[in-house]
């Protein structure tokens, strides 16, 4: 995968990710059309939403002089995701919490876990232990490959033995796992990370345009475990032919969601 393909480009942001000091000026471009949130203490939460669903949202501590500089960034994406979750409990980073927001559940009715970061940090209040709430779960793809159909996913994986390793709607939560057991967790971390193994099959995909952050990205509408559907967000370059319906995507992932209203 191409060094400047990230979770940025994959929701349409051109952001420079090559050095600290690139990726600021890259940003500044976005910033006119930025929804300013005051957190106090100095920081706030400048708000990036484009007609194609592509978010961004740029921490910003403001300093004595007027001047300021980018504490955190993260994008997101508002779409049609919907699956249904119960809280499990709250597991941002302390030092973050205020602009980052982790969350652990588990799929309603089932005790699969997973693991995500909300879009938006305002709707933490709602995700209190025990809740049970409809999440829209942008997932976006790191090592992701895509099969023309069921038949061809299931052949890939046949072994000596035949055998099909993994269901066309698998889901692990590989944030809850240290990297040295295959996981996504890094080893030695204390808490779990928003990372996901999973597979599913493209109910609808659309190549999108962000106007705002000057990219394009592939949004495709995914049905995976426990019949959830994800937006599954990609860069145009990490895909050798226009996404299909009926066709079966698989990797890992990184998962961002927003509460859907009831």
């Amino acid at each position: 995968m191409p060094v400047d393909i990230s979770h940025f480009s994959m929701a349409g942001f051109a952001v420079d990710i090559a050095a600290a000091d690139t990726m600021a000026r890259s940003t500044a471009l976005f910033l006119p059309a930025c929804i300013d949130t005051d957190l106090g203490g100095g920081l706030s939460l400048c708000t990036i939403k484009d007609k194609s669903g592509g978010e961004l949202r740029v921490a910003l501590h403001r300093d004595p002089g007027g001047a300021s500089r980018i504490v955190a960034m993260s994008p997101a994406f508002a779409g049609d995701g919907r699956a249904l979750i119960e809280v499990a409990g709250d597991v941002s980073d302390p030092d973050y919490r205020t602009i980052e927001v982790g969350v652990s559940a588990h799929f309603s009715g089932d005790q699969t876990p997973i693991v995500f970061e909300l879009a938006d940090p305002a709707e933490a209040a709602a995700f209190r232990p025990g809740a049970k709430l409809t999440i829209d779960v942008a997932a976006f793809g790191f090592d992701v490959r895509i099969y023309p159909d069921e038949k061809t996913y299931y052949a890939a994986q046949h072994g000596a033995d035949q055998t099909p390793v993994f269901a066309a709607n698998f889901f692990i939560p590989s944030g809850m796992f240290f990297e040295s057991k295959g996981g996504a967790m890094p080893d030695g971390a204390t808490r779990p990370v928003a990372r996901a193994d999973f597979a599913g099959t493209i109910l609808a995909a659309r190549l999108n345009t962000n106007a705002l952050g000057k990219g394009q990205f592939w949004n495709a509408t995914v049905k995976t475990y426990d019949d959830a559907v994800f937006d599954v967000l990609l860069d145009p370059r990490q895909v050798d032919a226009a996404l299909k319906p009926g066709e079966i995507i698989a990797g890992r992932f990184w998962l961002s969601a927003h509460l859907v209203p009831r």
